[in-house]
């Protein structure tokens, strides 16, 4: 695989996609034209009911109202053909998918194997749902999606992550009486879980997000804890089943490492420690290892950075909280 294969694949997507865009464009000229022709005629006869039509007075009026038709019946008439013909066109689908799996192939597959080894990454395959349940770190809503599954191990430290969204479907009763259905995105973004070589005899939950840690709490009746930092506590829920035994992992250090990496991801991480493993939330709103907008030529450099950026939080995360010590 080679670069210029990507740029062949995202190229082969876009000039398919341009072609029939052109089409669109001539079908939807060919539809307007002749809504015009029939429409022009019911104009006159409309304005004709009165006497002063043919004045110039009238004559702007009648051209700004047909443009105004005209315009909103382009817009309406290119937005059903464009929908239409790229929801049928399969070859336009496999083309993307061909473009997003040589891209995945290239950038993010090369990038992953530099810096960890016991590699397995497929781009298709799910983080089972099961692992967030077990947890109860992040709520796991109605409709659960999941893609680019990447498991190997760094430093000696075997880690999943997978993107996950998760929508929870809410259905509300106006005042008339009406159920409307509302799809309302709980949590976008990277679930990981790491395996350390030591094992954790507690139970811990550190989060920014304070709703979520309060179900926790009200569920389990976890111990709220405070830190020696009041910074910390302003911006991290500390909750733990024994917090004597929390104490074994919250000294200044570890403190003071996991609030820069928290303020680096946007104070959006949610952690879970137990037994060996650590499970970790980030509901950053993003995809990781998505391929560019199409429209342009690939910038090579720019895409590596930015995989290479993507990867960081799992190196972040044993590094700087250094839990494999």
């Amino acid at each position: 695989m080679q670069f210029k294969d990507v740029e062949l694949a995202r190229k082969k997507y876009y000039d398919k996609d341009q072609e029939i865009l052109k089409k669109c464009k001539k079908i939807t000229a060919i539809v307007c034209a002749i809504l015009l022709l029939i429409e022009i005629p019911i104009f006159i006869a409309i304005f004709q009911q009165s006497k002063n039509i043919l004045t110039l007075a009238y004559l702007p009026i009648m051209i700004i109202i047909v443009i105004i038709v005209a315009m909103t019946e382009t817009f309406f008439v290119y937005s059903i053909v464009h929908l239409f013909m790229r929801r049928d066109n399969k070859n336009l689908f496999e083309l993307y998918l061909a473009y997003k799996r040589t891209y995945k192939a290239f950038f993010v597959h090369h990038q992953l194997s530099q810096f960890f080894t016991d590699l397995d990454y497929n781009h298709d395959n799910s983080l089972d749902k099961k692992l967030l349940e077990e947890t109860g770190l992040i709520y796991t809503g109605d409709i659960y999606k999941s893609n680019d599954l990447v498991k190997g191990k760094y430093k000696n430290n075997a880690f999943i992550q997978a993107d996950v969204e998760i929508t929870d479907v809410r259905e509300e009763r106006d005042k008339d009486g009406h159920v409307n259905t509302r799809y309302i995105t709980v949590f976008k973004g990277r679930y990981l879980i790491f395996e350390f070589p030591k094992k954790f005899d507690f139970k811990m939950i550190v989060s920014h997000q304070n709703d979520l840690i309060n179900s926790i709490k009200a569920k389990r009746g976890w111990s709220k804890i405070e830190t020696e930092s009041p910074d910390f506590n302003a911006r991290f829920s500390v909750y733990a089943e024994d917090g004597f035994e929390a104490f074994y992992i919250l000294d200044p250090a570890f403190i003071d490492n996991l609030d820069k990496l928290g303020q680096k991801y946007n104070n959006k991480l949610s952690l879970y420690f137990f037994g060996n493993k650590l499970y970790v939330g980030l509901n950053d709103n993003n995809d990781a290892f998505e391929p560019p907008d199409p429209s342009s030529p690939i910038n090579e450099r720019k895409e590596e950075d930015k995989v290479a950026n993507d990867m960081k939080l799992i190196t972040n995360l044993v590094d700087e909280l250094k839990l494999s010590k």
